[in-house]
């Protein structure tokens, strides 16, 4: 196994409190399971498909077009939305996971490149950076502006020529399985990120700070 030179961060649910223990609330409201609601508001666990979550993350629809186009998906799953779901989901009520961040400063004083890497919409961007602050990363990839989101593969092999490692070379940290298996196959080590602790405990054995 190769020595680690960079660590890659997701940024819900890694680097803030996950999107899930929103839908989760929202899932109570209407009766149904927090996976069934998930599936709906943010599609399914593949990419590639016409998703309004999805399009919007590829930059190809504006956040406020999503809610309006969710009705197919909630019908195919015997809910009747509300129509503030997707007001609900952005709302900046997360929590900015302090100790995490702490270790990305770290890291990079120590030698490692950073990276974020990250599928989120073009509206969000100002909110993310003033949350976690771009400027502790050295490099950032949002999946509107490549025009490619996770698990597509091409969003991950460009984020290894950003970095400029070799794909055996790289850590990467994301709370969504699905997001994980695309970079396996390119050989990168991965950690399904449950809680801020197991992600700190994870990275003391991945990318020691002291090497």
């Amino acid at each position: 196994m190769a020595d680690v030179r960079a660590v890659v961060f997701d940024f819900g649910g890694v680097l803030i409190t996950p999107v899930t223990e929103k839908v989760a609330v929202l899932a109570e409201h209407h009766g149904t399971s927090m996976h069934e609601l998930l599936a709906v508001l943010l599609g399914p666990r593949e990419s590639g498909d016409d998703h309004p979550w999805h399009r919007c993350e590829r930059g190809e629809i504006a956040v406020a077009d999503i809610q309006g186009l969710l009705a197919p998906y909630a019908e195919a799953a015997g809910l009747q939305l509300c129509g503030d779901e997707l007001d609900a989901l952005m709302e900046p009520t997360y929590r900015v996971l302090d100790e995490v961040l702490e270790r990305v400063d770290a890291l990079r004083a120590a030698g490692y490149r950073t990276a974020l890497l990250t599928n989120t919409f073009a509206e969000f961007r100002e909110q993310m950076d003033r949350d976690v602050g771009f400027h502790r990363f050295d490099v950032v990839v949002e999946s509107f502006a490549v025009r490619a989101r996770k698990p597509e593969p091409a969003i991950y092999e460009l984020t290894a020529r950003m970095l400029g490692v070799a794909h055996d070379e790289i850590v990467y940290l994301d709370d969504f399985d699905q997001n994980l298996e695309p970079a396996v196959a390119l050989g990168w080590q991965v950690v399904h990120v449950t809680g801020p602790e197991q992600t700190l405990a994870e990275l003391d054995r991945l990318a020691p700070l002291a090497r």
